[in-house]
């Protein structure tokens, strides 16, 4: 497969990327792109409102409840 051929497959990827998962493989593009904010280190918020706190329970709880509707750690890093 050619690299022109590659790129577009990949931007297809990203143009179907749910909106909520963006900001997932954001640093892991800008790394591979060779950007410098890939380098800055991650920011992990610990002030979150109560209503992020909840939005979080809620998806904590589908996880429990649901597991079938998630994707394992150990399968995404395979």
């Amino acid at each position: 497969m050619n690299t022109a051929t590659i790129r577009r497959e990949l931007k297809r990827y990203i143009d179907v990327i749910p909106e909520n998962n963006l900001e997932i493989v954001r640093p892991m593009l800008s790394f591979l792109a060779e950007n410098q904010a890939a380098y800055n280190p991650l920011v992990i918020e610990t002030n979150l409102t109560a209503d992020e706190k909840a939005v979080i329970r809620a998806g904590r709880k589908e996880r429990k409840e649901h597991p079938e509707n998630f994707t394992s750690w150990a399968d995404v890093k395979c």
